[in-house]
């Protein structure tokens, strides 16, 4: 009887730990998960029709470029890049709006979900600014949402976007001219914006990152993290992004720009169980929990049932 006492102590905490175990090895799966949905090296283009796109190293997300003269290939950092004249842009759609025939609310067709990340991301960059246009935004990488069915630039959300700020500021702004800005607008937070306090350099090649984690929306030059205020709204706003109809790379911008990367650090959403990847992980871990429940639930049956000396 003592022995099979020890035994059903044993299998009682091997089943605790499992079970105790199994979370953070979910939690472990998840936090290593950070996907790359587009990385476009900006080296080179390809001609279809009236069409000229430069490719998308995930093989999805191909940008379009536009603009009355698109974009011309320079010599970059890595190999080639793309010169901005500060009137033409890469296009990279994200859903198409319907418009006709007209309807009380605009129609969206999906295109590439996958660029709509929800929470948390990182926009990678490496950018040669000669100079600064007069426009608010020189945008590096700008994510856009079309409210309407009308879709024209100047009703046109700012969702998402790294980008340096110029021209003259607006509505009581306060920063120098051309400081590096990272904004973001979420669901229940609003429109949020953090700036460096100084100017990036001109006329030499950084890499500009903007990232936002559990920690809030940080701004990195060649990999060191910048000093910040905050524009609008809060440095660690909460909720969910709001979606976007399409990305542009360069928008009015006197810019070249190279290896543009999008990173989502958190591809599951609250309400998915896509575990990707590490499936095999979790398979294990659950398989583990029922094998001892099983061997727990026998070992109980054998003592119950077993003749009494």
């Amino acid at each position: 009887m003592a022995t099979n006492k020890n035994a059903l102590k044993t299998l009682t905490f091997c089943l605790l730990i499992v079970t105790m175990l199994s979370p953070i090895l979910v939690t472990t799966a998840r936090a290593d998960s950070a996907t790359t949905v587009g990385e476009w090296k900006l080296d080179e283009t390809d001609i279809s029709g009236t069409t000229e796109t430069t490719p998308d190293a995930t093989g999805i997300n191909n940008g379009i470029l536009a603009g009355a003269e698109h974009p011309t290939l320079v010599e970059g950092k890595y190999g080639n890049a793309m010169k901005f004249s500060g009137e033409n842009a890469i296009y990279v759609p994200i859903k198409f709006v319907v418009g006709f025939p007209p309807m009380d609310e605009p129609m969206y067709i999906p295109i590439s979900t996958n660029l709509d990340i929800e929470k948390y991301f990182t926009i990678n960059a490496w950018i040669n600014v000669p100079s600064f246009t007069n426009a608010t935004y020189n945008n590096i990488v700008v994510k856009c949402n079309h409210p309407d069915q009308a879709c024209e630039w100047q009703n046109t959300q700012r969702v998402l976007g790294l980008a340096i700020r110029a021209g003259t500021p607006e509505n009581g702004e306060e920063y120098v001219e051309g400081a590096l800005s990272g904004f973001l607008m979420t669901e229940s937070g609003g429109f949020n914006e953090i700036v460096t306090t100084q100017a990036i350099p001109l006329n030499t090649w950084i890499e500009v990152q903007f990232t936002r984690t559990t920690t809030g929306m940080h701004l990195y030059i060649n990999n060191e993290e910048q000093a910040v205020k905050v524009l609008e709204g809060t440095q660690n706003p909460t909720g969910k992004i709001l979606s976007g109809t399409e990305y542009y790379f360069g928008h009015d911008s006197h810019a070249t720009i190279d290896n543009v990367k999008l990173t989502d650090l958190d591809p599951y959403s609250e309400n998915s169980f896509d575990i990707g990847p590490n499936l095999m992980i979790v398979i294990i871990a659950v398989a583990v929990i029922f094998a001892v429940a099983w061997l727990l639930r026998r070992a109980i049956q054998l003592w119950i049932i077993k003749p009494k000396i």
